[in-house]
């Protein structure tokens, strides 16, 4: 799936149609790989279970909904899962450990 279409999957499931929004929830998107990297969780964004964890990151944060809270805890649960599942591992690289190539 390609950035583009990505936005316009989640605009769909957070129930957004007008293209002022894009700005948003394509800065959402990225905020929600930057998490899912951090807790180690390679970028897959042909897998259903990673662009979940996008869709209810942006459900949690777009807007004031009542559900905010619901949504955060279940994007943790399942940022958590897929990282410690070991399906998505993402591959430390030398600057991802603190190396200096030039040492």
């Amino acid at each position: 799936m390609i950035k583009g279409e990505l936005v316009e999957t989640v605009k769909q499931r957070i129930r957004v149609t007008t293209r002022e929004a894009d700005e948003e929830v394509e800065a959402l998107i990225d905020a929600a790989i930057g998490q899912l990297k951090i807790a180690g969780v390679s970028e897959a964004l042909e897998d259903s279970t990673y662009i979940q964890a996008i869709v209810l990151y942006c459900k949690g944060n777009y807007g004031y909904d009542e559900n905010t809270e619901r949504f955060h805890r279940a994007f943790e649960s399942l940022r958590d899962a897929m990282a410690l599942s070991g399906d998505y591992e993402h591959e430390k690289s030398e600057a991802d450990l603190g190396g200096n190539k030039e040492e």
